[in-house]
């Protein structure tokens, strides 16, 4: 899916961007001594962002789960969210729409949403090496709730009301 629509559904904007500047002192040829100004532009999707995985399907149940834990990352000192969900059917936008106001309730974090596929999955928790917090909606693979029992803490997962 173009950036563009992403931007466009979600009411976004702006990408953030950091600039570096460097000013070096520089040997030009012998005897002859310089300045050299060196500048490096970045994009907020090359920094690393703390992961949150939703797997399954989304629900309403899963928007105030999300809630809890942009506003618990904050409080943590977290700056950049990587939101990634699992979805049996990847092209659909339905899920965008309830993570409307997730995004709008924050106001200082860089959120980043990706959409995989639930068939990567599996082959994305064997490659886990820092903590990530799981939302679980409906129709989660019994593989995965394996893999988390075995992860040795790497998965958190946190509960959404009712469940």
């Amino acid at each position: 899916m173009p950036l563009l629509s992403i931007a466009l559904t979600l009411g976004l904007v702006e990408l953030s961007l950091s600039l570096c500047i460097t000013l070096s002192k520089a040997r030009l040829r012998e005897g002859l001594e310089g300045f050299q100004l060196t500048t490096k532009v970045g994009s907020v999707l090359g920094q690393r962002f703390s992961e949150v995985w939703i797997v399954g399907e989304p629900g309403e149940d899963i928007v105030e789960a999300l809630k809890r834990i942009v506003r618990d990352s904050m409080f943590r000192g977290i700056k950049r969210l990587k939101l990634i969900f699992y979805l049996s059917n990847p092209g659909e936008l339905n899920y965008l729409n309830l993570l409307r106001p997730v995004l709008l309730e924050n106001v200082s974090m860089s959120i980043v949403v990706e959409e995989r596929s639930i068939k990567n999955l599996l082959d994305d928790a064997r490659l886990v090496k820092d903590e990530v917090d799981v939302v679980m909606g409906s129709m989660v693979p019994v593989e995965f709730m394996k893999a988390v029992e075995l992860s040795g803490g790497k998965f958190k997962v946190v509960r959404a009301h009712g469940r």
